[in-house]
């Protein structure tokens, strides 16, 4: 593929309803679901900033085939979910009223999902960018998210920048160590990609995408707590090449999709630690480590879709 730049000007609405960017050959499948408002749709501007999306001398990502072997490890987590942590993206945006996930939140692949899309598609719907703060936490506009509390940014090579959001370093609290994987080491969607130390022991932390590891953070390697401190700048974790990268951005959640997801999680973690009846500054909830002792397991399991590991 070669590296020339389509301007949006030489861009035209397709007959079928597909991305103007199938047809310029781009991209191989994507409907549009923003009637062809280009301008506030995230994978157009990352098409549009990046000069080429497979850059020379850079290790492919895994094959299709080894992604899929690996999520098939995720499903089996997945099914063991409460059903209040598996409400469908659609729910969520509250174009539906009650809907819950039962495909791994792989949306690509869901029936359902395509069918709201090409509703979305004739209705002309646009989505919609909500508040940047909720309850105090920050959740930054322009970012994808994935159901662990990862955040993925799109960079202007083409690659994506991934770390934890506000709302899952407050949880865990003080992060005392990591542990990353190291440049041209393929991750996986749904699988543990990089480790923090806790007080109570070590967590693995989902990736949000598949992909291979063209950097990391190595200043965390020393000032593990900038993950705490700027989770959205200094903090990043890591960055990768996608194996797919509109594959993989149609299952994260973005815009009013994100903001009412981080609602729900942020109603769940007060019933969890004030008995039900989630009251109370959720900011003073996670300030107060008492809690963690007992919980940090089951909040680490539910929340960031992780697994945590005793202390050595």
């Amino acid at each position: 593929m070669s590296g020339k730049v389509i301007k949006k000007s030489e861009l035209a609405h397709t007959s079928t309803g597909q991305c103007v960017w199938v047809d310029a050959g781009v991209i191989s499948y994507r409907l549009c679901t923003l009637n062809y408002d280009c301008e506030h749709c995230s994978l157009h501007q990352a098409l549009i900033d990046g000069p080429m999306l497979i850059q020379p001398n850079v290790a492919p990502g895994p094959s299709r085939t080894e992604v899929e072997e690996r999520r098939a490890e995720f499903y089996e987590f997945f099914e063991k979910l409460p059903a209040s942590a598996r409400k469908c993206r659609y729910m969520l945006s509250g174009d539906v009223s009650y809907k819950l996930c039962i495909n791994a939140f792989r949306c690509a692949t869901c029936s359902f999902g395509q069918m709201m899309e090409d509703s979305a598609e004739a209705d002309g719907h646009l989505s919609v960018i909500d508040s940047q703060t909720i309850e105090g936490f920050s959740l930054p506009r322009g970012l994808h998210y994935h159901r662990s509390h990862a955040w993925v940014h799109m960079q202007r090579d083409g690659n994506v920048r991934i770390g934890l959001n506000d709302f899952g370093q407050r949880l865990l609290g003080p992060i005392q160590d990591v542990r990353l994987p190291g440049a041209g080491e393929a991750v996986f969607e749904g699988i543990p990609a990089c480790e923090a130390r806790l007080k109570t022991g070590w967590i693995g932390m989902l990736a949000p995408i598949s992909g291979r590891v063209t950097a990391i953070n190595e200043k965390l390697l020393k000032q593990p707590g900038l993950v705490n401190n700027s989770p959205y700048t200094k903090g990043w974790l890591l960055e990768m090449k996608p194996s797919d990268m509109p594959l993989e951005l149609s299952s994260l959640l973005y815009g009013v999709e994100a903001k009412r997801w981080f609602e729900m999680e942020i109603g769940r973690v007060k019933e969890k630690t004030k008995g039900g009846n989630g009251q109370g500054s959720i900011h003073e909830l996670l300030k107060d480590a008492s809690w963690r002792g007992n919980f940090i397991d089951e909040m680490v399991c539910e929340f960031l879709l992780a697994r945590s590991k005793k202390a050595a």
